[in-house]
């Protein structure tokens, strides 16, 4: 008796020579076009979603900031490239007869465009979320000593360059393979490559900058300051973004899942705005409720969303404190400032307690002894 699932289907070339195809590689054919696209649209949904959010709820004295324009652009990119791939399935390179006979002389220019564009618009993906990456660890750590930070400056650059170097490659040599219309076998450990550098990478960033924001937590604990607030947040999104880029890229290499790769660039480009968002949201909701005015402690959420200056009624005094090693000659650590929701009465000024509270650019909370009155 005759298995009707493992018998072949006969096609013939334009000369005439026929070749025969299983049945099962006509199956896999068609479920592999079918799950990438619900890959691709499900990231691109999520994609479209956050952006339109991002645009809605952040403050228009943040949207100057380098950090979002990156984020935003990042967003756009990975819209598009998405966008392209998935149009890609809809062009002749899919077509039943020229994958399996490898004859494309009857694919259109555009559709050798549609490919080669979204393999730049990766690239470019990737590129804008390794120099966000690199300006939010540069920023968090600002306040380390010159040496520290300039030499985790110089590793962060070169983390960054790394998986931006492998991933143009990879682009170069895919276009090439693209207009030959050939299999791109021959390079297939260039795509390996890139995509075990760039979770490398992400996963370098985020540590230090979960390792950094978690040792302010802790020094703000020891003062009994256990709300949730921006920092915890951002530590949360900050151990998310470390953790499934890394889960995903094990993943492919243990199970078949189409382009599972995709998702660890989308999942990052998703994470990185979304952490600021929900920060914002919860810092808003602090000063709610406990009846502050929302620009009295803007200034703190703008340290964090790098550099957008803005006006407040906040009371800032500046406290005397000791040298710290930390210290050096144009160093661009912040100074150190002290914030007070309300004036202190003469009274609590003349206080026995002969301690106040300093609140550095890195959100580090240290005691500092006061040689004067506080007015």
């Amino acid at each position: 008796m005759i298995n009707p699932y493992t018998q072949n289907v006969i096609f013939h070339y334009a000369n005439g020579t026929s070749f025969p195809v299983p049945i099962g590689m006509l199956d896999e054919f068609v479920q592999y076009n079918v799950r990438i696209c619900i890959n691709y649209g499900s990231q691109l949904g999520a994609s479209i979603v956050l952006l339109v959010i991002l645009l809605l709820l952040t403050r228009p004295e943040k949207r100057s900031s380098a950090v979002f324009l990156l984020n935003g652009l990042a967003l756009i990119f990975n819209i598009l490239r998405l966008l392209f791939e998935t149009i890609h399935f809809s062009t002749g390179f899919e077509k039943v007869y020229p994958y399996f006979s490898y004859d494309y002389s009857a694919v259109p220019p555009s559709a050798y465009a549609i490919a080669i564009i979204s393999v730049v618009l990766e690239t470019l993906l990737v590129i804008c979320v390794q120099v966000s990456l690199v300006m939010q660890v540069h920023v968090v750590c600002a306040t380390l000593r010159r040496r520290y930070r300039r030499a985790l400056l110089g590793v962060s650059i070169l983390m960054a360059l790394v998986p931006i170097g492998f991933r143009t490659g990879w682009m170069v040599e895919n276009s090439v393979y693209i207009m030959m219309a050939a299999s791109t076998a021959p390079v297939w450990w260039l795509e390996s490559a890139t995509n075990i550098v760039i979770p490398i990478s992400i996963c370098f960033f985020c540590a230090v900058f979960v390792t950094k924001l978690g040792y302010a937590i802790k020094q703000r604990n020891r003062l009994g300051v256990r709300d949730f607030g921006p920092m915890k947040v951002i530590f949360v999104m900050g151990c998310q973004t470390l953790a499934v880029p890394a889960i995903f890229s094990i993943l492919q290499y243990a199970i078949t899942v189409p382009e599972l790769s995709s998702n660890v660039l989308t999942l990052v480009t998703i994470s990185l705005p979304l952490s600021s968002i929900w920060a914002g949201a919860t810092l808003d909701h602090h000063s709610r409720r406990t009846g502050n005015h929302p620009h009295g402690r803007r200034n703190l959420w703008q340290a964090l969303a790098f550099g957008v200056t803005a006006h407040t009624n906040t009371t800032v005094t500046t406290v005397p404190r000791k040298p710290m090693e930390s210290d050096s000659s144009g160093s661009t650590a912040a100074q150190t400032l002290c914030y007070s929701d309300q004036q202190l009465s003469a009274k609590s000024a003349d206080s026995e307690v002969p301690y106040g509270i300093s609140v550095e650019h890195d959100i580090s909370i240290e005691s500092a002894r006061r040689n004067h009155d506080v007015v």
